[in-house]
Parts: structure tokens; C-alpha cells; sequence
């Protein structure tokens, strides 16, 4: 007869009992713009902000954290690791117990990811206490620092554009998502499509987010370039910030030693 350490343990193997243990482990006050309040009697998402952050009903979320058998698209499930911060070895377990099958390998661009060396990570990391990272041409991160990993969702996606356009947790972050984020994002990857046209990272971000976000055809239209940020000054919401939005100055630097890589540092409150 089985005791009530086995049925739990048992549980927690299975589909339903990862999900929820995960959903639970989450504090909202780390998901940044999800707004909680003091009198909050949970420190754990409810089913309908899991729901709100990954784009799809509380009855279809519910049907995952239920472990029932339906077709959860690769987007999805990769929605649901982002917003519980999964590790590589609980995105594999999600994927196996929803799907059956691994997920497909994310990868940077292996010219990006040979630029990087000690000496580059020990320059980020001389940016304490600001949030600094590096990208590639086509907005994968290839190195951070500590502080990027607590303030920038994007670091766990790992492509900046993929996050803002296809996740909807970054129009929570995002201050006037649309107008002050999504226009120069797509006029800098437009920029970045006519200088590097044979570049095929570049043209399958522009294809998936063209696909799964149906603001960006129209707003692909209106013809904007833009290089870089520099300088720019946004405002976002920040983790265990409140509702109050701050503003960013954003400062963009390029390495002379590659010059397809973005070295960004953010300075918050200014």
C-alpha cells in the first residue's frame, strides 16, 4: 500500500505536479509589471497571471498544469519555461512530459559566441552595479552580468526581439510597449535586414515575429530605419519595483574587435 511520501513524490514526476510546483515556486513580485498588492495572502502567480504572461486562456493553461494530453505548440511551452525562469534540465522535462520529444536546440550565432572571451565578460562585469550585456547582429544574447539576469527577462529567452514582440510579459515591462519599444525595434531590425541581407538569423526573426505578433505587419510598413539606441532614454517597470515605471538611459557600445556585436549598459532612475 502506498504511503503518502510515495503518492506525493509519484506526483511530482508527473506533468501536472512539475507544472504546479513550478507556478508555485514563482514570486510575482519577480515578474516585472505584474502589479501585486501588499494584501496579496499568496506569494505565488495564480493560474490566471500564468495565463496573462504566456498569451493563452486560464482553460488552456489549466489544461497543462492538469497534465491533460492536448497540442501545446513549441511557442507555448516555451512561454510557460520563461515565465517559471526553468533551468535547460526543467525545459527538457517540460517538453518530454507535454510533448514527448525535446525541444529544439537554441543556439547563438557561433561567430557572436567566438567573439566572446574572458577578457569581454570581465569588462561587463566592471559595469556593477548597472545591467550590461552583449548581442549579436541578430539579438542574441551571448554574455551578461548579474545584474542583467535580475532586471532583463530577455536573458533567460535569449533573443531581445523574439522576447519583446512574442512574449506578452514584456508589454508589462515595457512602458508604451508599442510607440516607445516595438517602432524602434523594428526600424533598428529593418536596419539591420538591409545591412546584412544574407544573414538567415535575421530573416527568421523578422518571418516569426511578421507571424506571431499581429502588430508588427502594419507597423513593418511604415518604412523606419534606425540604427541604435544610444542614448535613448525609456521607462520600464523593473522586479520587486512596484507598478511605478523608471526611466533607462540606454548607452550602446560596439567592440572594435567585432563590430556586428551591440555592448549595452542601462542606467536606471536617471
Amino acid at each position: 500500500m502506498s504511503t503518502d511520501f510515495e503518492r506525493l513524490a509519484a506526483r511530482e514526476q508527473t506533468l501536472a505536479g512539475m507544472v504546479q510546483h513550478w507556478r508555485q515556486r514563482t514570486d510575482p513580485n519577480s515578474i516585472p509589471g505584474l502589479v501585486t498588492s501588499s494584501t496579496r495572502r499568496t506569494r505565488e502567480l495564480s493560474k490566471s497571471e500564468v495565463a496573462r504572461l504566456t498569451g493563452v486562456s486560464v482553460k488552456w493553461y489549466s489544461k497543462l498544469e492538469n497534465g491533460e494530453t492536448a497540442q501545446y505548440s513549441d511557442g507555448f511551452l516555451d512561454r510557460v519555461a520563461f515565465t517559471f525562469r526553468l533551468t535547460d534540465a526543467e525545459r527538457l522535462a517540460l517538453y518530454h512530459h507535454a510533448t514527448g520529444r525535446a525541444p529544439a536546440p537554441r543556439a547563438a550565432e557561433p561567430d557572436a559566441m567566438a567573439a566572446m572571451d574572458a577578457d569581454m565578460q570581465r569588462l561587463l562585469d566592471k559595469m556593477l552595479p548597472h545591467p550590461a550585456y552583449i548581442s549579436d547582429v541578430a539579438w542574441n544574447v551571448v554574455a551578461h552580468n548579474n545584474p542583467s539576469r535580475e532586471m532583463y527577462p530577455w536573458v533567460y529567452q535569449p533573443n531581445i526581439m523574439r522576447w519583446a514582440f512574442l512574449y506578452p510579459g514584456a508589454r508589462e515591462q515595457l512602458v508604451n510597449w508599442k510607440e516607445s519599444w516595438a517602432v524602434p525595434f523594428l526600424a533598428q531590425i529593418r536596419t539591420a535586414a538591409a545591412q546584412y541581407p544574407d544573414n538567415e538569423q535575421i530573416k527568421r526573426l523578422v518571418k516569426d515575429i511578421m507571424e506571431g505578433c499581429p502588430e508588427v505587419p502594419e507597423l513593418w510598413e511604415r518604412h523606419d530605419f534606425y540604427e541604435h539606441p544610444d542614448g535613448d532614454i525609456r521607462h520600464m517597470r523593473i522586479p520587486h519595483g512596484g507598478p511605478d515605471p523608471v526611466p533607462v538611459r540606454i548607452m550602446a557600445l560596439t567592440p572594435m574587435r567585432d563590430k556586428q556585436l551591440r555592448f549595452i549598459v542601462a542606467f536606471h532612475g536617471v
